[in-house]
């Protein structure tokens, strides 16, 4: 879904499309807390993709919808049928670990020792906390037999 940040972009893959997201938004953060708060209370989640003078919005649930605003105006929605909010959280989760070094460095606004220590530690704490949401949800959604 995620490809590994580099020199502030990243490539965000899904349903056949692909887009080059800069760092004005701090994907690791405020999309794996708008993951972990969908999962958490059973809503959708959404995420801000900035690119460069166009926005797209992500947005998912039972399914998952792309619009995308370009820059001489008009919208185009593109949906994909089967990806629900479990699986994306899943494959964000994924992504964000599989580069966690480099998610650390993605934000140029922070760029100390101590900003890195930080964020280094909060984002861990993030993954922890959006897994076990992932989790619940997850067992919520499974059918358990009768008592």
């Amino acid at each position: 879904m995620l490809s590994a940040p580099q020199y502030g972009w990243t490539t965000l893959s899904l349903g056949g499309l692909a887009y080059a997201v800069s760092y004005l938004v701090d994907i690791p953060f405020e999309w794996l807390i708008a993951c972990r708060t969908a999962l958490e209370h059973d809503i959708p989640a959404s995420f801000f993709l900035e690119l460069e003078g166009e926005q797209c919005l992500l947005t998912s649930y039972h399914v998952t919808h792309i619009i995308h605003s370009g820059r001489e105006g008009g919208h185009t929605l593109h949906t994909i049928e089967d990806l629900d909010v479990l699986a994306l959280s899943r494959m964000l989760v994924r992504d964000i670990r599989a580069y966690f070094d480099a998610w650390v460095e993605w934000y140029p606004f922070e760029d100390t020792d101590a900003d890195r220590a930080r964020r280094r530690a909060a984002l861990t704490t993030l993954l922890a906390e959006t897994e076990a949401a992932l989790t619940a949800a997850e067992d919520r959604r499974r059918p358990h037999p009768p008592q």
